[in-house]
This record gives structure tokens, sequence and C-alpha cells, in this order.
């Protein structure tokens, strides 16, 4: 059994409404604030998010068969700026990918080779995208609790109001 295209690619489509809803959050945010240690995942609010394009741009590469050599650093989003900037360039790779997907390609397997241990696997390729989705949520979720807990307005970005805003009730 497999997904359909019709659900990957609203899968892929709420990661990117998501993206944006925290990216406008994190363009208030006060530079001390992105940087200082926050008991996350990946140290500080930036960290994270930098960690996630990092990842987005990593399964990406390997979804397009052009796998990338080495794990994209936080240290290449030293500041809001430079992430804001990997962000939108990530986003923009997705959509591209999104407006060319099929069910036959989703149905196809994908082998990469995992950073930095090199082991080879092989997935579906449609259970590698819904990673990539998931590893996104799991993440802006950190980043959307520690914005709130930090006292900076952030709307919510559960999958639901992605539905309902879609449909008209949102």
């Amino acid at each position: 059994m497999g997904a359909d295209a019709a659900t990957v690619r609203d899968l892929l489509l709420y990661t990117l409404w998501a993206d944006r809803l925290m990216l406008a959050a994190a363009r208030q945010v006060k530079t001390e604030d992105l940087t200082r240690e926050a008991g996350v995942s990946f140290g500080s609010l930036l960290g994270t998010m930098a960690h996630m394009v990092g990842s987005q741009r990593l399964w990406l590469s390997r979804f397009l068969g052009r796998p990338l050599e080495r794990i994209p650093s936080p240290d290449e989003y030293p500041d809001l700026q430079s992430w804001i900037a990997g962000s939108e360039e990530t986003a923009s790779q997705i959509e591209a990918f999104l407006a060319g997907l099929s069910g036959d390609q989703l149905a196809a397997p994908l082998t990469w080779a995992s950073l930095p241990d090199g082991a080879v696997r092989t997935l579906p390729l449609w259970q590698a995208v819904v990673h990539l989705v998931n590893h996104t949520t799991y993440h802006r979720g950190q980043v959307v609790s520690l914005l709130r807990q930090m006292g900076y307005p952030v709307a919510s970005t559960d999958l639901i109001h992605f539905f309902n805003e879609r449909a008209g009730a949102g």
C-alpha cells in the first residue's frame, strides 16, 4: 500500500503553508532571542530553523537525484537574513518538485546513502516525502512553542488549520 499523489501533494502544500507562518513569526524575533540557548534539539530557535532548512534541502536533493555530499550545516544560516533567504529558496524548490510530482514517481523506489555513515537505504519515494513533512512538523512545533514561550505571537500551524483555511472556513 502506498500514499496517493493527492495526499502527498496536500502534505507538501501544508509544509509550505506552515513554514511561511513560522517565517512570518520569526521576522519579529530579536537577535538575542534567535540565538539564545533554548534547550531544544539544535540549541536555539535559529539553530532549529537552520536544521529544518538543511534537512529539507538534503531530502529534496535526494528526491531530485542530485544528492548532497554533506549534511547542510546550521552554520550556513548564521543570522535571520541568511535563514530567510535559504528558507525562501528551499520553498521555491519544493514548489517546483511538487508541480511535477506524479503517482508513479511516488511509488518508485528511492535509494540514497545516509549521511554521514554512507549506509545505503531504499524506500518508496512517498515514504521519504512523508518523512520530510513529518520531520519538518516536529521541529516547527519546537520553534512555535519557543516563540510562544518568549512572548512572540505565532499562528497555529496545525494541519487542520491548513485544511480549514483552504476550504474557506479558516
